[in-house]
């Protein structure tokens, strides 16, 4: 397993994708052991492997809702409905299984291909954080979506 797998990876996760791609297995090892002890963390497999990881963090009962972290890692499972599947299973957990109402994410603003995913999923552009972060010297937005409960529920009953 390489994680991730590509510098466009790299940077669609906000990272230096000059990084190297080398993966040891005490970093692997590491990466698994830390979805292992999230509350509320998933592997995402496809035929057998792993290609990604998704996780609700930041959960707040009180205001009941969290934030949604999702990622593939190679750049050939992207486009096949991995992701927008995973994306599903993990709003139904929150909203049905946690009685979350509201879930939101942060994605990078060019990242174009998550971003239709996310509104394919039924999340909505609420803002942007202008300049938040930093990749090869240069600035870059976040778009801030959200999806509520009853959206999700809605879009359920559609389909």
């Amino acid at each position: 397993m390489s994680y991730p797998s590509s510098p466009e990876i790299i940077r669609m996760y906000g990272g230096e994708p000059t990084r190297s791609l080398q993966t040891s297995r005490t970093t692997a090892t590491r990466w698994v052991q830390k979805l292992i002890d999230h509350p509320c963390a998933w592997v995402i497999t496809a035929d057998g492997r792993i290609v990604g990881q998704a996780r609700l963090d930041d959960i707040n009962q009180k205001d009941q809702k969290a934030r949604l972290a999702l990622g593939l890692l190679s750049e050939g499972d992207l486009g096949k409905g991995i992701g927008r599947q995973a994306i599903q299973k993990v709003l139904d957990y929150a909203f049905e299984e946690i009685t979350l109402n509201r879930v939101d994410l942060r994605v990078l603003a060019f990242n174009k291909r998550a971003i239709r995913c996310y509104m394919a999923c039924g999340f909505i552009e609420e803002g942007r954080e202008r300049e938040s972060a930093r990749i090869s010297g240069k600035w870059y937005d976040d778009i801030i979506m959200g999806i509520l409960k009853r959206e999700h529920l809605s879009r359920k009953k559609d389909v």
